[in-house]
């Protein structure tokens, strides 16, 4: 191994889903990119994978309580947020790329229609059954099993990245 190899990290294709929906023996999934349609069958998903994705940020915020000093100079304090963000992927068989959705931004009304509701973790959850239940044989990880027997998640992750290197192993 040379000394350029040590620091390569190899990550899977990926292409973002835009939007999925069910039919009887046929999933449609359109990605972000705007590309055509793909749709496979229930035999061709070989596997769910989901994390929780945690970062956390500084910034500025007001000072609890300033001196007369601290607010001639305009002093700001930090405060520290946190960011908890939900993700799915999905592989499938003759598919070159990891397709994965951030449940944030993805438009959940468009998959599972009037079942939508206005909570994440619910309509998360709604689509993971919808998913698990059209291909059944799909490999699910922890975090999937654990969402849809509700029991505690795995712990997050750092990363979007992290989350594609954990689920190209």
């Amino acid at each position: 191994m040379t000394e350029t190899d040590d620091f390569h990290i190899s990550l899977p294709a990926n292409a973002r889903i835009a939007s999925v929906e069910f039919g009887d023996n046929q999933l449609r999934v359109q990605l972000d990119d705007g590309g055509s349609e793909r749709i496979v069958s229930p035999a061709s998903i070989s596997a769910i994978h989901g994390a929780e994705i945690r970062s956390e940020g500084l910034h500025p915020a007001p000072l609890v309580s300033p001196t007369l000093v601290e607010v001639m100079m305009g002093k700001e304090g930090q405060a520290r947020t946190e960011v908890r963000q939900y993700v799915i992927a999905l592989r499938a068989a003759k598919v070159g790329e990891l397709w994965y959705l951030v449940a944030d931004t993805f438009n959940f009304r468009k998959s599972l229609g009037s079942q939508a509701g206005n909570a994440l973790e619910q309509n998360l959850r709604l689509l993971l059954e919808r998913l698990t239940t059209f291909a059944p044989q799909a490999v699910q990880d922890g975090f999937v099993t654990a969402l849809l027997a509700d029991l505690p998640l795995p712990p997050p992750l750092g990363s979007l990245m992290e989350f594609f290197k954990v689920v190209s192993r």
